[in-house]
């Protein structure tokens, strides 16, 4: 059954709609839906490929009021070591993970350590570009917050791992 949806899906070019929906400036519903839609898709290889092959999708992406739902979608692609270097070509991607580090929103946050967890394990070429990005002080400030906050244990179980990783 689930092979038959994947090649449903591959031959309408059914994720091929999802730009238009941007340029039709939808409602925020609609784009969420959307949104979750192609999520989920990422959480095989063969639903990452297809994303990739959506027209301008980092764009249409990062300028979408879904924040976690995009962060949801890029921590999927980060696992797929051959989507890196699409990954990567997108500056405003990398800046886009850093600026969703907020202690106000722990999801959201977790969210974009783990992004930034498997990114950097994955791939040296993220951790120089992530260093050139000065993450090391962004990471730097939220474990300092972190240590005047009561209820964060939540994050600092992820960011510990990350500043093993990544120091």
């Amino acid at each position: 059954k689930q092979w038959y949806q994947r090649r449903v899906r591959g031959k309408t070019g059914f994720m091929s709609n999802f730009p238009k929906l941007e340029k039709q400036k939808t409602e925020p519903e609609k784009l969420g839906l959307w949104l979750k839609l192609v999520t989920h898709g990422t959480y095989t290889t063969f639903g990452q490929k297809m994303v990739l092959t959506i027209p301008h999708i980092f764009d249409i992406l990062l300028e979408s009021s879904h924040r976690y739902s995009v962060l949801l979608l890029v921590r999927n692609m980060v696992f797929n070591v051959k989507s890196h270097p699409k990954l990567l070509n997108h500056d405003f991607l990398l800046d886009y993970i850093l600026s969703s580090v907020n202690l106000d929103k722990p999801k959201q946050t977790i969210l974009a350590l783990q992004t930034l967890l498997y990114f950097i394990k994955f791939s040296s070429k993220a951790k120089l570009v992530f260093k050139n990005k000065n993450a090391d002080k962004i990471l730097g400030k939220l474990e300092l917050s972190i240590k005047d906050k009561e209820n964060v244990s939540d994050i600092s179980d992820v960011l510990q791992p990350l500043l093993d990783v990544y120091m």
